[in-house]
């Protein structure tokens, strides 16, 4: 049984995705662990995890719209028994602070993944994100630990699709891919770099 430890930092834009697949699956190659499973948790109270649609960009657009319609960044909560919203007590960093909290709340903090051939076993269209609910630029931080067997895969480098790695909702990781453009209501289909024969037919 192999283990290892990590701390991914990516610097955020403010509210919006980040994409993280291209950094674990990066990662994961160095460790040398062919099958087992990849744990990462957010390591801060106003941004949180998600996994959601990596191809058409919309998606993350319709899902910041809904946040922002159901925990609106104005410093104001809910209506109370009087049919009038109160300002937030913590408001110490702005009118998002409170609304940021909440955010994470509704939302995660941790993700458990499987590995298996030296990446991340997700669906085609699954995106790993961090999902920034502060205004203003942050640096954040987060804790990924794999373990599992080792196998004869490690440290090979397998390259992940290019498609959907940034757009208007998402904003490059340390280590990212550039996309193709949106064309016709779709990302272009690129070829998938994989060199070991023993990933062939995964």
């Amino acid at each position: 049984m192999q283990q290892a430890l990590h701390q991914l930092e990516v610097g955020t834009q403010g509210q919006g995705f980040t994409r993280l697949n291209t950094q674990l699956n990066h990662w994961i190659t160095t460790t040398g662990i062919d099958l087992g499973v990849l744990h990462l948790s957010c390591l801060h109270t106003s941004a949180s995890l998600t996994i959601n649609e990596n191809a058409d960009p919309r998606v993350l657009d319709d899902l910041a719209a809904w946040m922002d319609a159901l925990v609106p960044q104005d410093g104001y909560g809910p209506l109370n028994g009087l049919g009038k919203r109160v300002r937030y007590a913590h408001d110490d960093e702005g009118d998002d602070d409170m609304p940021a909290h909440i955010r994470t709340a509704l939302t995660s903090q941790t993700l458990t993944l499987s590995v298996e051939h030296g990446r991340l076993l997700v669906g085609v269209w699954q995106g790993i994100y961090l999902w920034e609910h502060r205004a203003i630029p942050h640096q954040r931080r987060m804790p990924a630990t794999s373990s599992g067997r080792r196998g004869r895969l490690g440290g090979l480098g397998v390259v992940e699709p290019r498609s959907g790695e940034t757009h208007s909702q998402a904003t490059p990781a340390q280590i990212s891919v550039p996309s193709g453009p949106w064309v016709a209501g779709r990302w272009p289909v690129l070829t998938q770099i994989v060199q070991p024969a023993a990933l062939q037919g995964r």
